[in-house]
């Protein structure tokens, strides 16, 4: 099941974040709490872990993009349970 992780309120009121680099690509296995993303704000870098272990399908913003928040950044289809 594909799920759709957006991008998260970092806290302090901040409303957007511009990509610095992704450490993952398209196709890639990823774990739980793995970091995805390095994300610039008005006040620090911050490192989005993945919220789900599964492959990520399609990233949805490049580097050097500003993203709000709870805008998709990756789609992720979800490892199976076994």
């Amino acid at each position: 099941m594909a799920f759709e992780f957006k991008f998260p309120d970092v806290g302090e009121g901040i409303t957007e974040g511009t990509v610095v680099e992704w450490l993952v690509k398209e196709g890639d296995a990823v774990k739980s709490d793995q970091i995805l993303v390095k994300v610039e704000t008005d006040k620090a870098i911050v490192e989005i872990p993945s919220p789900k272990a599964g492959k990520i399908l399609t990233i949805h913003a490049k580097a050097g993009e500003v993203i709000k928040v709870d805008a998709v950044l990756v789609t992720i289809e979800e490892a199976k349970r076994k």
